[in-house]
């Protein structure tokens, strides 16, 4: 049984030496406009497993958002869930590194990680051929 007192309160956030230990509603996209704003006004790059969209901020915001699309030709919902629980622990790894704006990822049928470090290298390979990784 776990105490409660070891775990975080509802509503703070903890910190790690890579980064911020949550990944919250402000680092998500959530509705059906933005994802529509990254596609129309972003850059693209195609990936092996997976293809990424990214669009610079509409605002001053200098944080980065993340929405996924995982097609269920990927996997049963199990695989499906653990792929995006990888994207977003890689993308919340590297919220610092990256420049401000939208980024939405699409996972190509045949993804397959074997963990978390191949699939940060995927993501930061399509975010530098996108320029948004901060030199």
């Amino acid at each position: 049984m776990f105490s409660s007192a070891a775990a975080p309160k509802a509503g703070m956030s903890c910190s790690t030496s890579k980064g911020t230990a949550r990944f919250g509603p402000e680092a998500r996209l959530s509705s059906g406009r933005p994802f529509r704003r990254v596609f129309t006004d972003g850059r693209k790059c195609v990936g092996r497993r997976l293809i990424l969209w990214w669009a610079a901020p509409e605002s001053k915001s200098p944080t980065a958002r993340l929405g996924l699309s995982v097609p269920a030709k990927v996997g049963g919902a199990v695989q499906r869930n653990r792929l995006k629980r990888l994207m977003r622990e890689s993308f919340r790894l590297n919220r610092r590194h990256l420049e401000g704006g939208d980024f939405v990822v699409y996972l190509r049928p045949g993804c397959s990680w074997e963990g978390l470090a191949a699939a940060e290298k995927d993501f930061l390979e399509l975010a530098r051929k996108a320029g948004a990784l901060r030199p």
